[in-house]
């Protein structure tokens, strides 16, 4: 939204004018080198009208940062009106977020280095923001059992997530920090090790739901990875 400085609006849109400010800011600089001041500067306003919305700057991050997650989410969102497999839905949704994290590289690097921050609003949001993802994952992978939520969720499963989301932040933010990556190794990565991760829980969950799970998951997994994780064959004597 693009507002000339100085002009008087409704305090809903200045509140919505200042964080779509602040998720272009923090799109380019990390939360700790944004000063009030910038922000303030690049509204055209004072920074005491921008201590009215958002009484802390740690408020402000958090704000933003909540703005971040919806519009990720946004995009994430499969298209209802085109009809698609479980399958085109998670190639979708990863090639999303690969196009997300991509056009706003210094701000998702920041975000993965605030996790273990000093800031306790900060830390929550961001915990706040990883727990919506892994409700979004069993859901899919419920979809992907062919099953209901209830019958796939398990301890087991969401620690695996969790740890998938770890490794997921893991490869991108190396990915972003160098050059010898292309983004298609990068989504070949996060596929493979997310539909080998889902396999794995049937390992510790025995319920059929947590078979078909893997199953199924090792059935849309790339030919090549499945070469790579088969036993090799014993030698002839």
């Amino acid at each position: 939204m693009t507002t000339p400085k100085g002009t008087r609006l409704p305090p809903d849109e200045r509140r919505e004018q200042l964080v779509a400010l602040g998720l272009d800011l923090l799109g380019r600089t990390p939360p700790e080198q944004v000063s009030i001041e910038a922000i303030a500067r690049a509204a055209g306003i004072s920074k005491g009208l921008l201590y009215h919305y958002f009484p802390t700057k740690s408020d402000f991050v958090v704000a933003v940062l909540r703005q971040s997650r919806d519009e990720l989410e946004r995009r994430m969102a499969p298209d209802l009106s085109v009809p698609m497999t479980v399958v085109e839905r998670l190639d979708a949704s990863i090639d999303a977020f690969l196009g997300y994290v991509s056009d706003h590289a210094v701000g998702f690097l920041a975000i993965t280095h605030a996790r273990g921050g000093e800031d306790a609003a900060i830390r929550a949001v961001i915990a706040e923001n990883r727990a919506r993802r892994v409700t979004a994952m069993v859901d899919f992978a419920a979809a992907l059992s062919s099953g209901p939520r209830e019958e796939v969720e398990s301890p087991a499963l969401v620690v695996a997530l969790e740890g998938w989301l770890s490794f997921c932040e893991g490869v991108v933010s190396n990915w972003l920090a160098r050059e010898d990556l292309g983004r298609a190794d990068v989504r070949h990565l996060i596929r493979e090790n997310l539909l080998a991760t889902l396999a794995a829980v049937s390992g510790v969950d025995p319920r059929p739901a947590a078979a078909r799970l893997a199953r199924n998951a090792a059935a849309l997994s790339s030919p090549t990875a499945r070469d790579a994780a088969a036993p090799a064959a014993a030698p002839v004597s």
